[in-house]
């Protein structure tokens, strides 16, 4: 029985389930909660900051996160994963009209300056026309944020000379459509970690610029493991005056994928190298039998278990 002048009193209710599982989250090790939070998508880990308070900032500590800003084409007259603040712009997949698609675009690249390095993969694209020129902006802040694989997909080509600030000895994938790559600074020495290289209409300038696209591949040579070369030109000018493209080699001896599909006059005439390791070529010829050495091409593709060789007309520019 209870002393006299004394009431049993209800025990407190427990709290909601949702606080119940934030106070969960919160108890785990830091770093435990970390490895977490970074196998999630990025918005998904941008989500929990409306747990609570503490959770607010929570999502711009954690390293590693796959990053995807994914917007769709102008002629649809909409943007992917938008809508009113930062977070559900970023996260809800609300469609908005074409003159919000810059506030949203501006706010993605926010996210970008605000979330903690190193991140794992960044993937943009689906950029609108109106905004498609603050491409090396975005790419000035994944840099800095030292990217293990970057993809970049633009409507126009676009110089990108924010692609050197990225670490090199991180940056292990790059995907680039529709971009313009001028000769990299004095003394660097090229991502010597890239495992993968996918480049689809992109256009090298500057002097010798065939030799630009020859040294990014002989620079990332020990590890490179697959290659995709698609309508690739070069401009040695700076007004894209003409100029017959030189000689280049691929070399890249631990090599199993390689594809090349270069259409166009500007790609200069291209040899391979030694490629003991490969194992699918998929090979476009964009040349006249005369300008070529099929002995030596063929000894290079000998190896390979899946072959495919075309040739079509070339498209003269």
């Amino acid at each position: 029985m209870l002393p006299p002048g004394e009431s049993q009193q209800p025990p407190p209710p427990p709290p909601p389930p949702a606080e119940r599982a934030v106070d969960l989250l919160r108890d785990l090790p830091t770093e435990l909660l970390d490895k977490i939070l970074a196998g999630l998508p990025a918005r998904d880990v941008v989500r929990t900051s409306v747990l609570s308070p503490p959770w607010e900032r929570r999502w711009e500590s954690v390293a590693g996160l796959d990053i995807q800003l994914h917007g769709v084409s102008d002629d649809t007259g909409a943007r992917g994963s938008v809508a009113n603040n930062f977070i559900n712009r970023f996260l809800a997949g609300v469609p908005v009209h074409d003159d919000n698609s810059g506030a949203w675009w501006g706010s993605a690249a926010r996210f970008l300056e605000n979330c903690a390095g190193p991140v794992g993969r960044v993937s943009i694209r689906g950029v609108p026309l109106s905004v498609y020129l603050r491409a090396d902006d975005w790419v000035r802040a994944v840099a800095g944020k030292s990217p293990r694989s970057l993809s970049l997909a633009l409507p126009l080509p676009t110089p990108l000379p924010s692609l050197f600030d990225c670490n090199p000895a991180r940056l292990s994938e790059l995907e680039l459509r529709c971009c313009s790559i001028a000769a990299p600074p004095a003394g660097f020495a090229g991502f010597q970690r890239l495992s993968k290289l996918d480049l689809d209409d992109v256009v090298f300038t500057g002097g010798n610029a065939w030799a630009q696209l020859e040294a990014m591949i002989s620079a990332a040579a020990p590890t490179l493991v697959e290659l995709r070369l698609q309508n690739i030109a070069f401009f040695p000018n700076a007004d894209f005056g003409f100029v017959v493209p030189g000689g280049w080699v691929i070399q890249a001896p631990r090599l199993r994928r390689l594809v090349l599909c270069l259409r166009i006059r500007r790609a200069g005439l291209w040899e391979l190298g030694p490629l003991p390791n490969l194992e699918l070529a998929r090979i476009f010829l964009n040349d006249s039998a005369e300008n070529r050495d099929y002995v030596k091409m063929f000894t290079a593709i000998s190896n390979v278990r899946d072959l495919h060789i075309g040739n079509f007309r070339i498209r003269r520019q």
